[in-house]
């Protein structure tokens, strides 16, 4: 048996068209109205690359597996090399950075403050009296 063709019964659009109108429908659900902005224009770029052969998707799929490996795999230069001192120069003993000093109040006298202060506010929430 013979496949039949099915008849569309869509219009034809371009890929750029079809790619912006994609991108701008996922980049509204992701980002908002800023994100369907920047989705079209990301979309219609793929499509125009679409249309003129190129294989956009996967050349960024290429590009993003080669950053990934290359990032996990520890780099093959060697170290630099510092300049050999010259003979009879004495270097600097290297200094011990200065600890951080921090100036910090007793907690003794915090608490004594937040004591006295309470009663006095108690105080005067409760000095209302009722008019008759």
């Amino acid at each position: 048996m013979a496949k039949k063709k099915a008849e569309k019964n869509l219009p034809e659009v371009s890929k750029q068209t079809a790619g912006g109108i994609t991108g701008a429908v996922i980049g509204g659900m992701v980002g908002g109205p800023i994100g369907a902005a920047v989705g079209g224009v990301a979309g219609a770029y793929v499509g125009n690359k679409a249309a003129k052969g190129e294989k956009p998707i996967k050349t960024a799929v290429q590009n993003i597996k080669a950053a990934v490996t290359s990032a996990a795999k520890p780099s093959a230069k060697p170290a630099a090399k510092t300049a050999p001192a010259a003979k009879g120069a004495k270097s600097a003993p290297a200094k011990k950075p200065a600890a951080k000093k921090t100036k910090a109040k007793p907690a003794a006298k915090k608490a004594a403050k937040k004591a006295a202060a309470a009663p006095a506010k108690a105080a005067k929430k409760g000095a209302k009296k009722k008019k008759k």
